[in-house]
């Protein structure tokens, strides 16, 4: 696997904030308020005049768009609207559904 460049990782990291903020309807200056950051930190991120986040920005800004963190880094894509869903959730019902998950999977792993 091909390690990538800063500004790879960037582009991608920009990327994926942009499409949830679209799929949200909600702006980037929207998001650096909710996110307790600089409206500029947020659009320099989108136009690439900052090459990468550093990881507390990440974490903000994914709480504010109901993705996970590692989703905005990682080359594979989970779905924005089961995570949406999934982090309004409390905490019990968290754990219920990773349970429900790892069952499923177990299940689908014995059938194979």
């Amino acid at each position: 696997m091909q390690i990538e460049n800063d500004v790879e990782l960037g582009k991608r990291i920009a990327s994926k904030i942009a499409d949830l903020i679209e799929e949200q309807g909600t702006n980037p200056g929207a998001v650096a308020k909710a996110a307790g950051l600089g409206v500029t930190s947020v659009r320099d991120l989108l136009s690439g005049r900052a090459r990468t986040p550093n990881v507390a920005t990440l974490v903000r800004i994914a709480n504010v768009l109901h993705a996970d963190p590692g989703d905005l880094i990682s080359p594979q894509q989970s779905d924005p609207q089961a995570n949406a869903l999934y982090f309004a959730l409390d905490a019990e019902n968290q754990r219920r559904i990773r349970a429900i998950m790892r069952a499923l999977l177990s299940d689908q792993e014995a059938s194979q």
